[in-house]
């Protein structure tokens, strides 16, 4: 199902949208239709390759995390 929804441009923007529209045979809603679902099947991809990493990185390598909390001063003394 289609969801119409409403933006504010401003009047060159929208002149040159719909100038590249015809251009392309299309109207300023199909364009701006295929850069969203672009944008969201980028961040899609993104956040997956991201989850990927972590998940593997985590099972490849066994992080053994002390116990052990350090103080500033410790860290620091010479």
């Amino acid at each position: 199902m289609k969801r119409n929804i409403t933006i504010a441009l401003e009047e060159e923007l929208a002149k040159e949208a719909r100038v590249l529209a015809a251009e392309k045979d299309a109207s300023v809603s199909q364009l701006l239709a295929e850069y969203l679902k672009a944008i969201v099947k980028t961040g899609k991809g993104r956040l997956k390759a991201k989850k990927d990493f972590f998940r593997l990185t985590r099972k490849n390598y066994k992080l053994n995390y002390s116990k052990r909390r350090f103080h500033r001063t410790d860290l620091y003394a010479r």
